[in-house]
């Protein structure tokens, strides 16, 4: 083994990394996975794959308890496929999906105890059809339409200033 396919350590900002290179042709690296841990540990914070120095495969963080965190996927430096966020207690905290690096179809959030948040609709990168909110507690945040580039319904938003105020009505 040459020691070019040795895997290679050192210290970054207090992370330990480890990168091993993986070998298409013996002088020319085509991959790379990258592994971060947490400081004074062996437990990995992060896992993350290149390929000819862009972000490809399959991106991993964890807590510090050893709960994945997040796990999303990239293809040749573009976002792509779901993305999943996990809160610490292992339960699911928001799925989003990605098409050429922006936010497409169906996202959504839930609250630590499991209750869905947020739904939220995309079409390339942009808010589009049904968006809806919730409070923890299940009552409507924000329930709108996206239409032609406009918001109709329930939007969950308030106005900086009084409108009676603004226009001089007491």
């Amino acid at each position: 083994m040459d020691s070019l396919e040795q895997p290679v350590r050192f210290r970054i900002s207090g992370f330990a990394l480890c990168l091993i290179v993986l070998m298409g042709c013996k002088m020319q690296p085509k991959g790379i996975a990258q592994y971060a841990f947490y400081p004074g540990t062996a437990d990995t914070l992060a896992v993350t794959s290149f390929y000819n120095g862009l972000e490809h495969g399959e991106f991993r963080r964890f807590h510090e308890n050893g709960v994945l965190m997040e796990q999303r996927y990239y293809a040749m430096g573009v976002k792509t496929g779901p993305l999943k966020r996990y809160w610490s207690n292992g339960k699911i905290q928001a799925v989003y999906f990605f098409s050429n690096g922006e936010y497409q179809g169906t996202c959504r959030e839930w609250n630590p105890e499991g209750k869905l948040v947020r739904e939220m609709n995309y079409e390339r990168g942009y808010e589009s059809g049904s968006q809806k909110q919730w409070y923890d507690d299940g009552s409507i945040r924000s329930n709108y339409i996206i239409r032609d580039d406009r918001r109709y319904g329930l939007l969950g938003t308030k106005n900086c200033i009084n409108v009676s105020d603004s226009v001089g009505i007491n």
